[in-house]
């Protein structure tokens, strides 16, 4: 799982996928890759992120933590490229997330 907040960046395997949104400062990195898929022209506002993704194998998803609690999981994507993001609405985004599955 890779994880993105303005105060730690967490990197194992894993991968991202289609809308999740969110806001507030947080780390965006130019790319995160792991080993079967990669993102990159990440960008985000404060209730928002989104960043293009290649899932080259397996599958993959985003995740958006928001300021009012919730948790919002993409929808498992397969093979292509695939704009991965979040929404938290009225709310902030606190952290985004990829996972990824074999």
């Amino acid at each position: 799982m890779l994880k993105h907040t303005g105060w730690r960046q967490a990197a194992t395997a894993s991968v991202a996928t289609l809308f999740l949104v969110g806001g507030i400062a947080t780390a965006t990195p130019a790319s995160a890759a792991g080993g079967n898929y990669s993102c990159r022209n990440w960008k985000q506002t404060v209730a928002t992120w989104s960043a293009s993704c290649t899932v080259k194998s397996g599958q993959a998803r985003a995740v958006t933590d928001c300021s009012n609690g919730k948790t919002i999981y993409g929808a498992w994507t397969g093979r292509g490229t695939w704009r991965f993001g979040g929404n938290c609405g009225k709310y902030f985004v606190v952290a985004q997330d990829t996972q990824g599955r074999n």
